[in-house]
């Protein structure tokens, strides 16, 4: 009498694909909830420090800020990125293998150079983080966005290079899909801070 034993194969998933994609798509929903409550309160501190203003602290007159045109411009590129990750994913469901590659590498440059354009601008400042609470805000905003940038621009290498070896297919793009969600977020937080720096006089003077 002879017993056989079924020996798994590598990378193969023993539940459903479906079942697989929809716990991963939840981790990920949960991290980026997690990075909307982070990304949220730097906004509402922004703000709240504006606001309140305590002894002119804010911002002293004649003091320097960063151009608000820059801060939209990296937001903008961040969106055009997004666009392009998510037309690659649209290749992916209708087979377009080749769409998908050169969508997602489009995108990562994309990022890349949006990640290099933000530290060029941190790096730009003509003014200090400990200068008053507008230069301390908007160094923080900033670097989160840098944060953003590199982590996705990381993530979208790994993705891109399985892509390019074929790990995809329209049977299952869960994964495209989820990196997808994650760069639409870091698109919205990229318009948020943008939306947030654009506000810089106190409405609070000489209090």
């Amino acid at each position: 009498m002879t017993t056989t034993a079924e020996v798994p194969v590598p990378g193969q998933h023993h539940d459903d694909v479906d079942a697989v994609g929809r716990r991963q798509l939840t981790g990920v929903c949960l991290l980026i909830l997690a990075d909307v409550a982070f990304v949220g309160a730097l906004i509402f501190s922004y703000f709240y420090l504006r606001g309140l203003n305590t002894s002119n602290a804010w911002l002293s007159d004649g003091a320097a800020t960063a151009p608000i045109w820059v801060g939209w411009a990296i937001a903008a590129a961040l969106v055009v990125s997004a666009g392009f990750f998510r037309w690659a994913l649209a290749g992916l469901r209708k087979g377009n293998l080749d769409r998908l590659v050169s969508g997602i590498g489009v995108a990562v440059v994309i990022v890349l150079l949006d990640a290099a354009a933000q530290v060029v601008q941190i790096m730009s400042f003509s003014f200090k983080p400990d200068a008053n609470a507008y230069a301390s805000s908007v160094y923080t905003l900033a670097g989160a966005n840098l944060f953003h940038l590199v982590l996705t621009g990381l993530v979208g290498l790994g993705v891109w290079n399985r892509a390019r070896i074929g790990k995809y297919t329209a049977a299952d793009p869960w994964q495209v899909h989820i990196i997808a969600i994650w760069w639409v977020w870091i698109a919205v937080a990229g318009i948020g801070g943008a939306l947030t720096t654009s506000f810089i006089a106190s409405p609070n003077i000489g209090s």
